[in-house]
């Protein structure tokens, strides 16, 4: 993405049409913090934006934070992006409701409006709010289609993107608000995010957008794979050695200004697939549900409130969560067993089959060296033949 700001970013808009990389960095901004510096009533430059970021000296404590704002000055700076207007910043964090929502709103200068809605964070809240849409809607998707009916009007067209949970709220706040304003969305993108949960949405409301989505995974998905829908859908190749750190839109890969795409899906993709089918397969909604309160009931109590605190707890801190979770509810526990035996009958079959596809391998190499060795003999035979017989007189 930074290739591409450094040579694309002096091409306008008008010159240049949105495309995927354009999503990527939009849906990226949308996970900087702009609380006490940008209000829902506030319009500026994304160029103004960026200069009072960083006037502000926002904690920038993490290696993503820091990378994600470093994305913001070089799109502040660039021709591209820079005179965009942001509006309409909204971010709320609910402990009670479980709900993690914000969203942003980037005018372009071809007349069109990107809503873009932030994934998952670091906060526990985030996370359980993900955990909720195994068995229920969320909070943060109402909020979605309420923030889309307050603030977008019914005369610009609208782009509704996210990453992981954003894609997911772009995708139901299209689905779900005002008629007048879905008449206007002219492409929805969820950047692997998961699908919606059967029964919390009709059939046909998705049917009337379903040709202006799209759905961007990397090779190796897991997130993508959570309730699939029927989307145009683009598997991008990736640079990650593995699901979870595929899911970062940093690791994959652009060229100008498109993605690299693939059209076959990794075998950690089917097997995650396999996984989390079976799993909701073989539990129902109330189970998954007391399983989610009982585990975040657990880790309040010992004070853990991001994701941060489990590598700066090290250890002990694990510890103390795992003795934790052995006094949960015996439905609680349960699922959890159903879920490791899920996941531990297809790491095994994931096992089994790499050492098959290895020896499969290895038989074929070595079957060739022997088939090489053989036409050798054969060449060389009656060569080896008549120099013996030379010798011999």
């Amino acid at each position: 993405m930074l290739d591409y700001l450094t040579w694309r970013g002096d091409i306008s808009f008008r010159n240049d049409p949105f495309n995927e990389v354009d999503n990527l960095l939009l849906s990226q901004l949308t996970y900087v913090s702009f609380d006490g510096i940008l209000s829902e009533s506030d319009r500026m430059t994304l160029r103004e934006l960026s200069g009072l970021y960083y006037a502000n000296d926002s904690d920038k404590e993490t290696d993503l934070t820091r990378y994600r704002s470093y994305i913001l000055k070089r799109m502040g700076d660039s021709v591209r992006f820079g005179d965009c207007i942001v509006h309409h910043y909204t971010s709320r964090l609910l402990g009670e409701n479980a709900e993690q929502f914000a969203a942003i709103m980037f005018d372009l200068p071809d007349h069109t409006t990107v809503v873009s809605f932030r994934g998952t964070d670091e906060t526990l809240i985030g996370w359980k709010e993900d955990l909720i849409l195994s068995y229920s809607g969320i909070s943060s998707q109402k909020d979605a289609a309420d923030y889309v009916d307050r603030y977008c009007t019914g005369w610009r067209r609208y782009r509704f993107i996210g990453h992981s949970k954003g894609g997911n709220l772009a995708l139901y706040a299209a689905m779900k608000c005002d008629r007048r304003i879905r008449r206007k969305i002219i492409q929805v993108i969820s950047n692997d995010g998961p699908g919606l949960m059967p029964g919390t949405y009709d059939s046909t409301e998705f049917e009337r957008i379903r040709p202006i989505c799209t759905l961007i995974v990397p090779e190796k998905d897991g997130i993508g794979t959570i309730y699939e829908m029927d989307r145009k859908k683009k598997i991008v190749r990736t640079s990650a050695n593995s699901i979870i750190s595929a899911h970062n839109m940093l690791t994959w890969n652009v060229e100008r200004n498109h993605l690299l795409c693939t059209v076959s899906e990794s075998y950690e993709t089917l097997l995650t697939r396999k996984v989390v089918l079976q799993f909701l397969d073989e539990t129902v909604p109330k189970q998954r549900e007391i399983f989610v309160k009982e585990l975040f009931d657990r880790l309040d109590e010992l004070g853990i409130q991001t994701v941060g605190q489990f590598s700066k707890g090290g250890m002990p801190l694990l510890m103390k969560v795992l003795r934790s979770l052995s006094e949960m509810d015996n439905e609680a526990k349960n699922v959890a067993v159903k879920m490791l035996k899920t996941l531990s009958e297809n790491i095994g079959s994931d096992l089994y089959h790499s050492l098959m596809q290895k020896a499969d391998a290895f038989r074929k190499k070595t079957g060739d060296l022997g088939d090489s060795i053989e036409s050798l003999i054969r060449e060389y035979r009656p060569k080896l033949n008549q120099r013996k017989q030379e010798q011999s007189e």
